[in-house]
């Protein structure tokens, strides 16, 4: 038998969140054959062998749970790719999974995160993917809380334009809306076809994973809100909390997005145009990233990003100048075209 949904689990030094995690999926009582695949990252505290428990219990047959196919526990060294922040950990984390799965969908589960009791979204969301084989991908809400806050304190998070349960959204709304916030209330349908690992390696993280599989249909919407996503101070998002103004830069998808996934350019550049004007402005007064953002951004090779690790020279400054008033007029007369665009990139690369 083959399943229906791969759940791709990573984790690193988690051991207890993990079982956490892993008891939340169990108990979802999922209706349909299904998989999970946990990669450790170089844990020393148990985590991978802890993975292995399970894969074991369910193979010998004390584990028990309804159409549960496979428990596969894989191991990874995330310092291999040389990673510039654990945001790169991850995504060579999962990279280590993604081979390994075989079902007709794939969903992403940090170790630290869980579901609620008697969770359905995962079952909402194949099932409306089964509906409508036009959607590539499946979306819902999310709970967001910080680590050590009582679950009744948790945040709903939904998109700032909430769609009905069940609307179709066509990715021109999706980036016009603004609908992204968190992979992991996305369901993903896999394309065997194309390989995201050996496009994008350490950097298939988050909303790379989502706009990824964008290129291949449209969303469809689900009114649940299962996922409880918990914020450490550790994590990269916790500690940007600390570097708002990093987080202006890094976290600018309408810059970062097409830098990987060409794709994007023409929409991102035209509702994206106060995110990316605030990175020039901010370029234009020298600001400078911290050490390991700066190496990370570094990575992408666009001449854009490294403005924030160096003096802006007098080049740099008639070049962003330029990129300024380039943006204007294609604001201005609606000029996002192919040939808007690759003047904007030949200005940003």
């Amino acid at each position: 038998m083959t399943p229906i949904l791969s759940i791709l689990v990573i984790s690193h030094n988690q051991r207890e969140l993990l079982r956490r995690c892993l008891d939340s999926i169990l108990a979802m009582h999922i209706e349909f054959p299904y998989e999970i695949i946990i990669s450790d990252d170089r844990s020393t505290d148990g985590s991978f062998e802890l993975a292995k428990q399970y894969a074991m219990g369910l193979e010998n047959g004390t584990l028990k749970s309804n159409n549960l196919l496979r428990i596969l526990a894989l191991q990874c060294n995330s310092d291999e790719c040389n990673p510039a922040y654990n945001s790169e950990r991850s995504g060579y984390n999962r990279c280590n999974a993604y081979p390994y799965a075989i079902g007709k969908y794939i969903a992403h589960v940090d170790a630290d995160d869980y579901f609620l009791p008697n969770a359905v979204v995962y079952n909402r969301q194949i099932e409306a993917l089964e509906s409508h084989p036009e959607c590539a991908l499946a979306m819902s809400n999310h709970l967001y809380i910080y680590d050590g806050k009582p679950i009744s304190q948790a945040e709903k998070v939904y998109p700032k334009v909430v769609p009905q349960d069940g609307e179709i959204v066509s990715a021109h709304d999706f980036i016009a809306h603004d609908y992204f916030h968190l992979n992991q209330a996305f369901i993903q349908r896999r394309n065997p076809n194309i390989d995201p690992v050996k496009l994008y390696g350490k950097k298939y993280v988050d909303s790379i994973i989502t706009y990824h599989h964008l290129q291949f249909g449209p969303i469809i919407y689900v009114d649940a809100c299962d996922y409880v996503y918990v914020q450490y101070k550790q994590s990269v998002t916790g500690q940007m909390e600390g570097q708002n103004r990093d987080q202006s830069i890094m976290w600018c998808l309408y810059l970062h997005v097409p830098s990987l996934i060409p794709t994007w350019s023409s929409d991102m550049f035209r509702e994206g145009y106060a995110s990316i004007r605030e990175v020039f402005r901010m370029a234009k007064a020298n600001y400078m990233l911290q050490s390991q953002n700066y190496k990370a951004m570094h990575s992408l090779n666009i001449w854009i990003y490294e403005c924030f690790g160096h003096s802006i020279t007098v080049y740099d400054k008639i070049r962003l100048k330029i990129c300024m008033i380039w943006q204007r007029i294609q604001k201005r007369y609606g000029w996002y075209g192919n040939l808007g665009c690759w003047i904007m990139w030949k200005l940003l690369k």
